[in-house]
């Protein structure tokens, strides 16, 4: 636990803001997910062995790790997800409803020859998520379209291409019997994922927006004439004058703390469980974007559909031990207890689990904490579920073999572990 709470003090960083407590390794240090590790595409984090390890240096804040945590746990930053969201509706609205989001590379590519009002830079694609698609599109984008710029060739086939085609090597060149050119070969997988998911929520819930991956920035966004002043360097000059900013708050920070021994208030790194023996619940701002923005489309048709966003619980009844670990380490209280285990046994009263589809962020702690391996969680859901009002499902539990508050509950939860009928204290 302390060196996942350690490695969490490397990442954070002026591009990544990190939030332990969501962490569902930090949760429950058996969980399985390694999603920041199995996406960064720089080695900045990685499993070394059945351990994280964390190479801050390697770090280049494309805000992938950001992207796929499923609890929000990492975040990121300059901009964040509000300002995100608040620059693509700005150029959206420019660019007479289409919304154009081009990566580092196209930038560079395609510098002075683009009106920057109309397009939002980022560092990488695999940056956009699914909410800030959805919001565009409910909003009253036409389309949203991801650009990304040309890669340095593996071999000589890139450059090659090239020389026989200049027009392959130019940003705004269009085919005009593909506009927009698909190029799934050079984009990152997660800016694909994110791609098909967002692409399949849209035709779910009946809107015409579409959402497109390629490597030419639209027509639209070009510039009629040359700029007066390189919009490039213009853009060079703004990132330096930010770096320069970050660098030196970091600096007065560092500063004040050796010199005045001044030290933030640091955050508790173990929740305590509230009243009802749950372990904290939030919901990622992020999904509560996303579920209005679906909300607010209408009502989606009645299928299912598989995405990596959203799971349904199923529980096997006969291996289920009735002891609602799953509602207790849940994040995002997806899975919440209703009435009381301790005294059905007594009452006759039902109890077990409430399931909240849309709630669900396909983290998987209620698989890996099932201590019965009772639990599974299927990816396939009914799209009614996701932005239903209530509850999804109610999973009733069968009584308890023992009392869980008596003076003999340790004992006889070993002897049913254990399967020993007689287990003695001393």
């Amino acid at each position: 636990m302390d060196n996942i709470l350690g490695l969490f003090e490397k990442l954070e960083s002026q591009s990544l803001a990190v939030q332990p407590s969501r962490c569902v390794v930090v949760r429950n240090r058996n969980a399985s997910c390694r999603r920041c590790a199995e996406a960064c595409p720089t080695g900045a984090i990685a499993v070394a062995g059945n351990d994280l390890a964390v190479a801050p240096e390697l770090c280049v804040g494309c805000g992938t790790c950001a992207t796929v945590c499923p609890t929000a746990a990492l975040e990121a930053k300059k901009p964040d997800d509000k300002g995100l969201l608040k620059a693509a509706v700005a150029a959206m609205q420019a660019n007479d409803g289409l919304a154009v989001v081009m990566d580092e590379a196209m930038q560079a590519a395609a510098e002075g020859k683009y009106d920057p009002a109309k397009v939002v830079a980022v560092k990488s694609l695999a940056r956009v998520d699914e909410s800030l698609i959805a919001v565009l599109a409910a909003g009253g984008a036409s389309s949203v379209v991801l650009v990304t710029g040309p890669r340095a060739a593996t071999d000589g086939e890139g450059a090659a291409a090239a020389d026989a085609d200049p027009a392959a090597a130019d940003p705004l060149a269009v085919d005009a019997a593909d506009e927009a050119a698909e190029v799934d070969a050079t984009v990152d997988r997660t800016a694909r994922l994110v791609r098909d998911t967002a692409a399949l929520l849209l035709e779910t819930w009946g809107s015409d927006a579409t959402v497109k991956l390629t490597t030419k920035l639209p027509r639209s966004v070009r510039l009629t004439a040359p700029a007066d002043f390189d919009t490039g360097r213009r853009g060079f000059f703004s990132s330096m004058r930010d770096e320069a900013r970050a660098a030196a708050a970091i600096t007065a920070e560092h500063v004040v703390r050796e010199k005045l021994g001044a030290e933030e208030d640091e955050e508790p790194k173990f929740a305590k469980v509230t009243d009802d023996g749950t372990l904290p619940h939030f919901l990622p701002e992020r999904r509560g974007r996303l579920l209005l923005a679906l909300s607010n489309m209408g009502e989606p048709e009645d299928i299912m559909i598989d995405t990596r966003l959203f799971g349904h619980v199923i529980i096997d009844a006969e291996k289920c031990t009735s002891c609602q670990m799953c509602a207790t380490f849940c994040p995002t209280e997806a899975i919440r207890k209703f009435g009381d285990a301790a005294t059905a046994a007594e009452t006759g009263k039902p109890f077990g689990i409430d399931h909240y589809t849309g709630r669900c962020v396909q983290c998987r702690c209620c698989e890996d904490i099932c201590p019965a391996g009772a639990l599974t969680l299927s990816t396939d859901v009914f799209a009614t579920d996701v932005t239903r009002r209530g509850r999804s499902e109610r999973i009733p539990m069968k009584p308890r073999a023992f009392a869980v508050s008596g003076p003999k509950s340790i004992v006889n939860a070993m002897s049913s572990l254990l399967g020993v009928p007689n287990v003695y204290e001393r």
